[in-house]
């Protein structure tokens, strides 16, 4: 699930196929409106496609429909549980929920992206991502399984982490900031996006990072709150990622950590917020600094970091995940 950004810096280096000129002129529109300062997502069209999300899934014959940049519609079958022939012999892929694929500028001029797929003016557009199975007993095979599916198991291990960071120096060199710092903004909401689920793939590899990013999460609201003084109201903690299982939910209530689904998060970003996200496998600051200016974030380091261009970030993020996709 790694959403790749293509930017032209790149793509100008590759030998110029037939159709180049063609698709130049095709994007010209969309380097037009992003010269112009025109935001690529907004808070009205994600609350738009939340809206037909939800509604898809009651419907009799859910479709969602998306309008493009330049004035473009198109309309999206949501197919959830529909089955395809499997990779395998005596398996089949089974379509999951809908998900929403975020489309930036270096995606939409990306020369790449062009030769594969032709234009489109979609910032968004829906998607199934897929699941193998075995054709008869319907189990996940076991790439597509959590290996630890106990609650308690997941709790204690979370429990221990929670523990360790907080006994950290970074967790001390983080307190010491929030703590010190001079006209610190009002903080109400905190909302942490693409943190991962907890529980593990396989055991071997079970290196804990999304319990240690939920225990920043936690742990920023307390010092935050402890910061404003209990006159200044709760601070609410959000989280949005696809990837959450019920054992993920179920732990997370138990810490009152509002689980939302994507897109609700980002409409809930504004000026009093403060945006985790670390490694996140969706364009999060480009949404991000379309819709909202929010009091703070936080992320780590992207990698291949290309250029920034006119204050509007471009970037590129390799792809680190193999599972599979299909677009309705």
């Amino acid at each position: 699930m790694s959403d790749v950004q293509e930017s032209d810096c790149e793509d100008i280096h590759c030998p110029p196929g037939r159709d180049y000129n063609t698709f130049m002129q095709e994007t010209a529109g969309i380097r037009q409106l992003y010269e112009a300062g025109v935001p690529f997502f907004t808070k009205e069209q994600l609350q738009d496609l939340s809206r037909q999300l939800k509604q898809a899934e009651t419907s009799d014959k859910p479709e969602i429909l998306i309008k493009g940049l330049e004035g473009t519609e198109e309309t999206f079958e949501v197919k959830t549980g529909v089955t395809r022939a499997g990779s395998e012999p005596g398996t089949e892929w089974v379509l999951k929920a809908p998900a929403i694929e975020y489309r930036t500028f270096g995606f939409l001029t990306s020369y790449r992206a062009y030769q594969m797929d032709g234009f489109s003016d979609l910032s968004l557009r829906v998607l199934h991502y897929m699941e193998l199975r075995d054709e008869v007993t319907k189990e996940l095979l076991p790439r597509f399984r959590y290996v630890v599916d106990s609650v308690d198991i997941i709790t204690n291990s979370f429990t221990s982490c929670i523990q360790a960071w907080e006994a950290s120096e970074s967790y001390a060199q983080l307190q010491k900031t929030v703590e010190s710092r001079e006209n610190f903004p009002l903080i109400t909401k905190i909302v942490a996006l693409a943190l991962g689920s907890m529980q593990p793939r396989s055991l071997d590899n079970w290196d804990h990072r999304s319990e240690y990013q939920h225990a920043l999460a936690l742990t920023l609201r307390d010092i935050v709150g402890k910061r404003q003084g209990e006159t200044s109201g709760n601070v609410q903690c959000y989280v949005q990622d696809p990837a959450y299982t019920e054992v993920d939910k179920s732990i997370l209530k138990t810490y009152d950590i509002t689980i939302l689904e994507d897109p609700d998060a980002f409409v809930e970003i504004d000026g009093s917020t403060i945006v985790l996200t670390f490694a996140p496998d969706v364009p999060v600051r480009q949404i991000v600094a379309d819709i909202a200016r929010p009091a703070m974030m936080i992320w780590n380091t992207c990698e291949e970091e290309r250029w920034v261009h006119n204050g509007r970030e471009q970037f590129i993020l390799e792809t680190r995940n193999s599972s599979q996709c299909m677009h309705t």
